[in-house]
Formats: C-alpha cells, sequence, structure tokens
C-alpha cells in the first residue's frame, strides 16, 4: 500500500504516514471493518490512506505559504530570512520552537523529530503546523496571540 500511496502523492514520507494512520484508523474501527467483505475493507484502507495523504499535503501546502514570507530552509535562507527566522523562533514556546528548528534547520522528518522528543509524528506534525500558524500570525500582525 505505501508503494501505492507514494506514487499517488510522489511523496514516500507521506505515503508512509498516510499508510500508517490509515492502519490506526483499521484498529480504532476494527469493529466495523470485521463485518466488512474482503474487498470494501481493502478498499476503505486505501481511501483511509488516500485522505490522510491529502490532508498531510495539504499541510505542508499551508506551511509553504509561510515561506512567501522567509524562507526557514538553512540552504536557502539569506542573512535577512536567518535574522527572521531565528526571532520567529524565539516567540514560539519551547514545545513548538524544537520541532521546528529540527525540521527546517537539521532536516529531520517528522518520524525522527518525533523519535527524538519521544512523540508520535502526528503529534510532531501537529505541533508544526501550529508553530507555522503563529509565526505567519506574528509576521503579519507583528505579535502572536498565544504561546
Amino acid at each position: 500500500m505505501v508503494k501505492a500511496m507514494t506514487a499517488f502523492s510522489r511523496d514516500e514520507e507521506a505515503a508512509r504516514d498516510g499508510v500508517a494512520q490509515a492502519f490506526t484508523g483499521a484498529l480504532v474501527n476494527a469493529g466495523v471493518l470485521e463485518n466488512m467483505p474482503e474487498p470494501a475493507m481493502k478498499a476503505w484502507l486505501y481511501a483511509s490512506a488516500r485522505n490522510a495523504v491529502i490532508d498531510i499535503k495539504r499541510r505542508e501546502k499551508r506551511f509553504a505559504e509561510l515561506t512567501d514570507y522567509v524562507s526557514l530552509d538553512k540552504h536557502e535562507a539569506g542573512p535577512i530570512d536567518s535574522a527572521v527566522a531565528a526571532i520567529l523562533l524565539e516567540q514560539l514556546p519551547p514545545a513548538l520552537r524544537e520541532p521546528v528548528r529540527r525540521k527546517y534547520f537539521e532536516g529531520m522528518n517528522s518520524t525522527e523529530i518525533g523519535k527524538a522528543m519521544a512523540l508520535p509524528p502526528a503529534t510532531v506534525r501537529t505541533r508544526l503546523r501550529k508553530a507555522i500558524g503563529l509565526m505567519r500570525q506574528f509576521l503579519e500582525q507583528g505579535e502572536p496571540n498565544e504561546h
């Protein structure tokens, strides 16, 4: 299934995360799936994985909108971008700052960050999404509303 989702998304990490979410959902919905015929169960898993991949890619797109303001990629950032990114990072609470630092300055993916921080990858992605939202808000309004 990972191969199919990788072909669908052209992103192996998103495919793996989507398949993991689908199987987690299958465990949660085991009672429903037990009563399904095998072809329907396979279709449910595929659709669940596909929807999870779509959600992951949408979140990544929202992050890409932030990079219209400032580059967080250490290989692409100029001195001004680096300074702005450092200021933005300092505005974040540590629980949000660390995943951003690891992803965009150390190049780690959500699974690697999760292992390093003893968090599930989905929690890492949630924290990254929240951090990017706060950083975008800070850039647009001058100060974040929450820490």
